[in-house]
């Protein structure tokens, strides 16, 4: 959550701050408009039912132009690959494994999966590489659409009019710095 509520205020300017041409354009490849994106980060906040983020992600795909897509998560959820990572499949303190004997029995179990802590072989690290449902994408943006964010100014249906100002306070030089276009066009 720290980490999230850092990244929105970071990606914030008192003053409006330009897209770069680079940015824009991939942006347009990805949208069509930038008022298209606008209204997909608008929509997507407001359809949102409680706390979250919404986030503008550069999708990882080896060989292709960047592409970018508009992605909710919940609470303090997060795009990055690794995240809400427990390396556990079996819930030791309610499931089978909270006896002894059934602890050493879930150990072994974990120990045996590409998310325990045995033996691995080149495909079960491959499955380590992300988190269970994990997706290969690279944070750009993100909007916090938490209750405590917008109600004191904005009052409890105030969601929509916080998103709108917000859009008119972005740094999407920060936006291009994040995604990393001063270095490649195409990722690898």
């Amino acid at each position: 959550m720290a980490h999230n509520n850092h990244f929105f205020f970071r990606h914030m300017s008192p003053n409006p701050v330009p897209i770069p041409s680079a940015l824009k354009t991939l942006l347009l490849q990805s949208f069509g408009s930038i008022e298209t994106l606008r209204k997909e980060v608008l929509y997507t906040a407001m359809s949102m039912f409680g706390p979250g983020f919404v986030w503008l992600v550069k999708a990882d795909q080896p060989g292709m132009f960047a592409s970018f897509k508009v992605l909710p998560t919940y609470l303090a959820g997060s795009p990055y690959p690794g995240a809400h990572w427990r390396r556990q499949e079996v819930d030791l303190n309610t499931a089978v494994g909270s006896t002894p004997v059934g602890m050493e029995a879930a150990r072994k179990h974990l120990e045996n999966t590409a998310y325990g802590l045995g033996k691995q072989t080149f495909e079960t690290k491959k499955r380590l590489e992300h988190a269970p449902g994990g997706t290969n994408v690279v944070p750009v943006l993100c909007v916090n659409v938490w209750e405590h964010v917008y109600m004191p100014d904005y009052g409890i249906a105030g969601k929509q009019a916080f998103v709108e100002k917000w859009w008119n306070h972005i740094n999407w030089e920060m936006v291009n710095e994040e995604a990393n276009l001063q270095k490649k066009t195409y990722i690898s």
